[in-house]
């Protein structure tokens, strides 16, 4: 990790479309962020919520950690929320403060067998920067499941596709029930067990995007002949181990 993070500066913005931005950030002091694909950094929006706490908010890296000067997160606006509104809204050259990087969803050094990548929602930002990975390269197979409710849902596929190596296997399904619903969970089990087992256990399987539906994946996954702790997972929200807490 970065010791005594400076600021970052966003040095580009372009609209995504269905209320998200793309956002170009780079450290003011020059230096390298030292990411690997997967990991994310917490921002400073500078809001103060109603308790008296800053509004601090994680994005996934979703550009290829060869280059660490210059990275990428995608920032979609979530309704009234402070953070998000605030990211979708700051000009090029606007100053933030920071930390990071953070997170271990991301493959080990060297791996070279065979890995799926799922991810619900925005969880596709990660996914993208594991895909993009140094790590990702030696890969003798990488396929990427993303589940979402609609076609017009955050980042389109002509982005994702765009920005995936060509040796990536993507399959999208669009009809997972919105976040909340009772079914989710069940479908979401479904469309993985339909669309990428039937070749067998992969060697590491990372998830990233909404933990009510992660967890009880990885229930499946490993009842399916998963290898033991090779089910990474990375909530992006709806984390039922910091509900219990």
């Amino acid at each position: 990790m970065a010791q005594g993070n400076p600021k970052i500066r966003i040095a580009h913005a372009t609209p995504l479309g269905h209320g998200a931005r793309l956002l170009r950030v780079e450290r003011v002091d020059g230096a390298e962020l030292g990411f690997a694909g997967g990991q994310y950094v917490i921002i400073n929006t500078g809001v103060t919520l109603p308790g008296g706490k800053l509004a601090k908010r994680a994005y996934s890296l979703l550009s290829s950690d060869a280059e660490q000067r210059a990275v990428e997160i995608a920032v979609k606006r979530i309704g009234a929320g402070p953070g998000s509104n605030v990211l979708n809204d700051l000009p090029a050259g606007a100053e933030l403060e920071w930390s990071g990087p953070w997170g271990k969803l991301r493959l080990p050094p060297g791996f070279s067998g065979r890995a799926l990548l799922i991810a619900t929602d925005t969880g596709i930002t990660a996914a993208l920067g594991i895909a993009q990975s140094a790590a990702a390269a030696g890969a003798a197979q990488l396929d990427l499941l993303w589940l979402v409710e609609s076609e017009d849902y955050f980042l389109s596929e002509p982005f994702v596709r765009e920005r995936l190596p060509a040796p990536v296997r993507l399959s999208v399904a669009r009809d997972l029930p919105p976040v909340g619903h009772p079914e989710r969970p069940a479908r979401a089990c479904a469309l993985v067990s339909e669309q990428h087992l039937s070749a067998g256990p992969y060697d590491a399987v990372l998830c990233a995007g909404d933990g009510a539906v992660l967890y009880p994946l990885r229930d499946r996954l490993t009842s399916l002949g998963a290898p033991e702790g090779s089910v990474l997972l990375e909530s992006f929200f709806n984390n039922p181990l910091k509900k219990s807490l």
